[in-house]
């Protein structure tokens, strides 16, 4: 009897790190660019998925139903007909909290997918290779995604509408700062149809550098139809305020980040993220855990950190340390202060790697 394609017993995983987003450089007014800003990625807490053949579809773990839109999503895109599917949601952020959980788990159930199942259709097509020890090296290396890929990951799964940052962050990581689109009359902000913000810069921040991640249990931010109300009735972003956001990213927080300059690189990120939060600051007042998150900024203003600033709609706050042994001195005090009975603290470097491929046994 002959064997099996190999591929019909392997199992992948796919590993992400998480996106914090600093704030959207314009939205709303009109012939200008809207929804570009800045993000930075980090490497927890990511999204971890195990994928492998199996007779049906079956998720399990966190995030299940949502995994399930993304696989049959992709089913439908890419005509895979019977497929069947084991994943296992094996690591995930919570949801809307401002770590892009579900841009991150979207674009890793596709490449899992993908790899799987299109690109094992294409290596059937062209023939594997003989060799045992060529498979083995190809199945032991580790794969990254390139820019084209992400993107077209993304629009299979419907990611990146509105901001992309989650989406060039997959792909390799680093601080990104990204233009914006117009959005063409009749069309919705998140019409999945349009082109993506275009990535204009991106750095991969020093090695030694670190950030606490704060995340307040039993909070969440606004998401789908909520959000989109939300937007719809925010106004416009005053072109001074796009003009000064601009600034500090051109000549105040890219520069130090190319640099290395931490102590310039922190106070950039704290500026960049209060001019940001501005245009919505009505609509954030609303939220439960608005209140918290001022204080929570406040104190860690008191404790010396110099780059601290909400992610998204929050709860989520980044705070910025120039190396592990002050991030855990941070993160000791934040303990002794109580924080930790109802936050989350994690420590993360800056990921300059992005989404990992790779095969498991």
């Amino acid at each position: 009897m002959p064997d099996e394609p190999s591929h019909q017993h392997e199992a992948i995983e796919v590993r992400t790190p998480a996106r914090l987003h600093l704030g959207m450089l314009s939205f709303g007014v009109a012939g200008t660019r809207s929804f570009g800003g800045v993000g930075v990625m980090v490497d927890r807490p990511g999204v971890q998925l195990r994928l492998r053949p199996a007779n049906r579809l079956e998720v399990r773990g966190a995030h299940a139903e949502r995994a399930v839109k993304f696989a049959r999503a992709c089913m439908q895109a890419w005509q895979l007909g019977d497929f069947g599917c084991s994943i296992d949601v094996v690591g995930a952020p919570a949801a809307h909290v401002g770590l892009g959980s579900g841009t991150q788990l979207g674009l890793a159930v596709a490449a899992g997918l993908q790899h799987l199942f299109r690109d094992a259709a294409d290596d059937g097509e062209a023939g594997r290779s003989d060799r045992p020890e060529e498979r083995l090296a190809a199945a032991e290396r580790d794969r990254l995604f390139d820019v084209p890929e992400a993107i077209e990951l993304a629009r299979v799964v419907g990611r990146g509408r509105r901001s992309s940052v989650g989406v060039y962050g997959f792909s390799r990581g680093g601080l990104i700062v990204e233009a914006g689109r117009t959005v063409q009359a009749g069309a919705g902000d998140d019409d999945a149809t349009h082109e993506f913000s275009p990535m204009i810069a991106r750095v991969r921040l020093p090695a030694a550098w670190r950030c606490v991640v704060i995340v307040a249990r039993d909070s969440v931010g606004p998401s789908g139809p909520v959000e989109r109300e939300a937007f719809g009735r925010l106004p416009p972003v005053p072109v001074e305020v796009t003009a000064e956001l601009a600034r500090i990213t051109v000549m105040e927080l890219l520069p130090a980040a190319v640099e290395g300059k931490f102590a310039d690189f922190s106070a950039a990120v704290r500026r960049y993220g209060e001019v940001a939060g501005r245009p919505f600051a009505e609509e954030s007042a609303k939220l439960p855990h608005a209140a918290a998150t001022a204080q929570l900024l406040e104190l860690l203003g008191e404790l010396g950190v110099g780059g601290a600033a909400q992610s998204s709609w929050g709860p989520t706050v980044m705070a910025c340390c120039p190396s592990l042994a002050a991030a855990g001195d941070l993160a000791a005090s934040l303990d002794r202060l109580g924080l930790a009975r109802h936050h989350d603290i994690v420590i993360a470097r800056f990921d300059s790697q992005g989404a990992v491929l790779r095969h498991v046994s």
